[in-house]
């Protein structure tokens, strides 16, 4: 059997496939690899592409009460059942990549801790040299990698190399595993109006933040700012605990990543901790009063000037 397995919920859908497949392929370096499509019915489509794509075995596991689940914790279970199914590789590290993604990467986590393996997360590089798995992350918002050897498997892994390559004269074996297991319920959700009238950081085009050196009267004024500017509000993580932004606008290591065209950081010294959740390809523009703030390091525009003057004739600029 194959060292690398793909395992592919088939309520991801087709881009997810099409990922997966790629990424087994990279990793693989045309030895072959397995395919383990977790599907609620079989799937002749999928279990042709998963072996045009080089795939030498491939493991429909059907569980009936899957439906259209497609929820990480609800998937655990079926996914843990088929892969104890299928043998492992005696004296080799097993490597089981999912598809990339959030949802790929809380699954693979999820996996990692149900089959005692190791969790390897998002992965830039993947390689094996012998029996050991190479790994490389990105950490610090890209700013840094990081380099791992995993020894005992299984290893999780996301890995994103881009489409699959199709070979129409292919060929596989297919097996097909019947999943009895009782799964967990899915999660409910109780939604709520937040009472926020801007628009949340994931996926915005143009981010204002504020830092320690603004007040309760400044964010005010970034609110303003970034509502004239079509984008939405962001604070550090000291602005947070002043209680001058919410925790859900937190940017940052302990916050969220955000990846706009434009990044506007007021009053922001630019800790590590801070720049690690805003994107290398975002351009910043740092308004500090501190001609040697570190921000400034980074900053495709720097403008050293106080908040209280700048944000007013900037506002009235833009009226």
């Amino acid at each position: 059997m194959s060292r690398v397995l793909t395992v592919i919920p088939q309520a991801w859908g087709a881009q997810a496939l099409e990922a997966a497949l790629g990424a087994a392929q990279q990793v693989s370096a045309g030895e072959g690899f397995a395919a383990v499509l977790i599907c609620s019915q079989s799937s002749a489509q999928d279990a042709e592409l998963a072996t045009r794509a080089g795939a030498r075995q491939v493991y429909q596991s059907v569980h009936a009460a899957l439906g259209e689940c497609d929820e990480p914790q609800v998937l655990v279970a079926a996914v843990a059942e088929a892969l104890r199914a299928i043998p492992r590789l005696g004296g080799e590290v097993p490597l089981v990549l999912l598809p990339p993604g959030p949802q790929g990467e809380e699954l693979a986590a999820l996996l990692a801790d149900s089959l005692d393996g190791q969790a390897v997360g998002r992965c830039v590089v993947l390689r094996f040299e012998g029996d050991a798995l190479l790994a490389e992350r990105t950490a610090w918002g890209g700013r840094m990698r990081v380099s791992l050897q995993v020894n005992r498997g299984p290893a999780f892994a996301c890995l994103r190399a881009g489409r699959a390559l199709f070979n129409i004269e292919a060929s596989a074996d297919i097996f097909t595993i019947e999943l009895h297991g009782h799964l967990p319920k899915a999660l409910t959700l109780d939604k709520r109006e937040s009472g926020q009238r801007l628009p949340p950081l994931e996926g915005a085009k143009l981010v204002v933040s504020g830092g320690r050196g603004v007040n309760e009267q400044g964010f005010a004024l970034l609110e303003q700012l970034a509502l004239s500017l079509g984008g939405t509000l962001g604070g550090s993580l000291p602005a947070v605990d002043a209680g001058m932004v919410p925790v859900m606008r937190q940017v940052g290591v302990s916050g969220k990543f955000v990846s706009p065209h434009i990044y506007v950081a007021v009053g922001i010294s630019g800790t590590l901790q801070h720049l690690a959740g805003v994107s290398l390809e975002s351009c910043i523009v740092a308004i500090n009063q501190d001609p040697d703030a570190d921000i400034f390091k980074v900053a495709n525009l720097g403008i050293v000037a106080p908040w209280e003057a700048l944000l007013p004739a900037l506002l009235d600029e833009l009226r």
